[in-house]
């Protein structure tokens, strides 16, 4: 049996003691779909329940709380994740998962890891959780089921780029700054696909 199957019920009780009930009900929500998404693309699907039950582990923490913790255990911070304090709970959550709950395999520890910003390179798991999160049942917003029906139809690729290039489009029509990451990220889908990351005319 995969080593992540014999860790979703500990998994279930760790986050049961560290986070809020509405955030544990994400994580299930999450999970569920991520398996879903797993098995439609060929990922294994044991990884993607695991790594989305435990993908918001440190959500609850606050970005105060976060960065004290990274500059205490010799993790790098850079200037904008101070001043974007809340994006540090993927990569702190890993870290965390890690000490907590031993055994996750890397796989799921960087699915966890870059599930809000993304990274280079993205494997398939981590592209699953991170679409999981966006398309899990209770998230509503303006083009969601556009989403969720290319995730239910079309390529991981197209998938992720849809899903991406919505996150991307929602930072920038706030006026608010991209991670350093983001556009590095988009400009890998690009090439992956053939495609732009989003259409500019689209509602946002």
């Amino acid at each position: 049996m995969n080593r992540s199957s014999d860790l979703l019920a500990p998994g279930r009780a760790l986050i049961a003691s560290y986070l809020d009930a509405g955030s544990v009900a994400h994580s299930e929500r999450v999970a569920v779909t991520a398996g879903r998404l797993a098995r439609r693309f060929g990922v294994n699907e044991a990884d993607a329940e695991l790594a989305g039950l435990l993908h918001d582990y440190a959500r609850d923490t606050s970005g105060e709380v976060l960065v004290e913790m990274a500059d205490e255990a010799g993790i790098p911070v850079s200037p904008f994740e101070r001043e974007h304090s809340h994006l540090l709970h993927a990569r702190m959550g890993a870290v965390l998962v890690r000490r907590d709950l031993p055994g996750v395999g890397e796989s799921v520890l960087s699915a966890i890891e870059v599930h809000t910003v993304g990274a280079l390179p993205m494997s398939d798991l981590d592209r699953v959780v991170y679409l999981a999160d966006m398309i899990e049942p209770a998230r509503d917003y303006p083009g969601v089921e556009q989403l969720r029906r290319a995730c239910e139809a079309g390529p991981l690729a197209e998938c992720f780029r849809l899903g991406y290039g919505r996150s991307v489009r929602y930072v920038l029509d706030r006026g608010l700054p991209l991670h350093p990451i983001s556009t590095a990220v988009g400009a890998a889908i690009e090439r992956e696909t053939g495609r732009a990351l989003f259409d500019p005319a689209a509602v946002a």
